[in-house]
């Protein structure tokens, strides 16, 4: 009676894991996609940080409906399992002599190393949960340049190519009065997305409180006084030209709340 009790306990608690696992991959991958909006990879300095982030993203989204409940740990897990804000490293593909591939984070790619009777590859992606294929290393490595020059390396034969215009995202207000990257160097083409994490803060194109007209939030119109935005907000400026453009919060500029974005 007792190993019948104890057969049955195991039973309900395997349907009970079985209904908490996440079965909506594609709200995974949409939800990873918003987290990259608010939490960017490429500008993260710090991988705790960049964690922490992304999982209050997720509890937000889990909070409203937009993310089953079930499903923020495989969020989380992908955050975790990725080089953003760890400058220098890698996403490693290791496969062993039996054909079995795993992925882990490697601090540099001359770390990245095979075992033995096996394979390695570099990943062309930040995290693990996206780097490796279920067979093994995909033999394709890739690496971005400051310049935006893509080189992809795939059976011994290398390509070049340049990449198109990105988007890049700047936290306002997220850690009191900061832009956060407060210094972005970006390609001319490049689109700069500011995102309000509090409220009433502007994004004003100038210096030491004077407008230079070239743009401000929410519609490059009044300047000289312009409206200030709500947490949630966004705001987009595509800089066309070379140079050195600094901005500032007219409200909070004397206060440090400013920013630089070159382009080159």
């Amino acid at each position: 009676m007792k190993r019948f009790a104890m057969s049955v306990a195991s039973l309900l608690l395997a349907i009970g894991s079985a209904r908490a696992a996440c079965t909506d991959s594609a709200a995974v991958a949409s939800m990873r996609d918003t987290a990259e909006l608010e939490c960017p990879c490429e500008t993260a300095s710090n991988h705790t940080k960049y964690v922490q982030c992304v999982a209050q993203a997720a509890k937000t989204a889990a909070r409203s409906g937009a993310l089953p409940k079930q499903c923020r740990i495989d969020v989380v897990r992908c955050a975790r399992r990725s080089i953003c804000g760890k400058p220098g490293f890698v996403t490693c593909c290791r496969t062993n002599a039996a054909g079995h591939t795993k992925c882990a984070v490697a601090p540099s790619a001359a770390k990245c190393t095979a075992p033995k009777g096996g394979g390695a590859c570099v990943g062309a992606v930040p995290s693990c949960c996206d780097s490796c294929t279920a067979s093994g290393c995909s033999g394709e490595v890739t690496t971005t340049t400051a310049a935006g020059i893509t080189t992809t390396t795939t059976a011994g034969i290398t390509t070049t190519t340049m990449a198109g215009p990105r988007t890049h995202v700047v936290q306002v207000g997220q850690d009191g009065f900061t832009f956060a990257p407060a210094n972005l160097t970006i390609q001319a083409g490049d689109t700069v997305r500011w995102v309000w994490s509090s409220s009433g803060h502007s994004v004003v194109s100038g210096s030491n409180g004077a407008a230079d007209n070239r743009f401000c939030s929410p519609s490059n119109t009044g300047c000289a006084d312009p409206p200030l935005s709500s947490s949630g907000a966004t705001y987009e400026h595509t800089f066309a030209q070379t140079g050195t453009f600094p901005y500032y919060c007219s409200v909070h500029f004397q206060l440090g709340m400013t920013g630089t974005i070159m382009v080159r």
